[in-house]
């Protein structure tokens, strides 16, 4: 992953990047855990670099195993250590960690989220402006949904045949990183006929 683009996450997105959850991630910038963040002009959104989203893998990896000091001294070292190690004296000890593992997995994870962002779009004239799969007319929270309560790849290609199976695995990962906010409305597909039923079999239901 590169650290030096100036790329800017905001907490939700990096709790999809890191595999926390968005309380955790919180928690992680309101007890200073991480090294850097932000925060846009005339907004009270917090922003996260790089840096801090690896401080955050790490801080998954090793919350059990060391102080919080020592985890933020480490994490505040991130940005002057060398690229596949980062290491820390307390006293008698010598604390040395491999970045490589952490490295390539928030880089596998950037570039899923990047290609679903990529996949996606949202139009005032589609669906009230709700995202769906680009080229298409097909809701990525619909599909999300339907893979929650248990559909498979096959059920919904032949639902919605202008989707691809990269659509659909990147489905959850978009909407994790960019859930509805505020109230629920009603959605704009729900009257309109389906292209094609889905039939999913009770036993493969997960509970609501």
């Amino acid at each position: 992953m590169d650290t030096t683009d100036g790329a800017l996450f905001t907490p939700t997105e990096a709790a999809v990047l890191t595999r926390l959850s968005l309380k955790a991630v919180n928690n992680a910038i309101d007890k200073d855990m991480v090294p850097t963040t932000a925060k846009v002009a005339r907004t009270s959104s917090r922003l996260l670099d790089a840096w801090a989203l690896l401080a955050l893998v790490l801080e998954r990896r090793l919350e059990s195993r060391l102080f919080p000091e020592l985890r933020r001294r480490l994490f505040a070292a991130l940005p002057s250590s060398p690229r596949d190690v980062i290491s820390l004296e307390d006293g008698a000890i010598v604390i040395k960690i491999d970045l490589r593992e952490p490295r390539r997995d928030l880089a596998a994870q950037l570039r899923a989220l990047r290609r679903a962002r990529a996949l996606v779009v949202s139009d005032p004239e589609i669906l009230t402006g709700d995202p769906v799969f680009r080229g298409t007319r097909v809701p990525v929270h619909l599909i999300a949904t339907l893979l929650e309560k248990g559909a498979t790849e096959a059920q919904i290609l032949t639902a919605y045949p202008r989707i691809t199976p990269e659509m659909i695995s990147l489905a959850p990962v978009y909407t994790q990183a960019y859930p509805v906010r505020g109230r629920p409305r009603k959605q704009p597909w729900r009257d309109h006929p389906s292209v094609r039923r889905i039939r999913i079999p009770l036993a493969g239901l997960k509970a609501s």
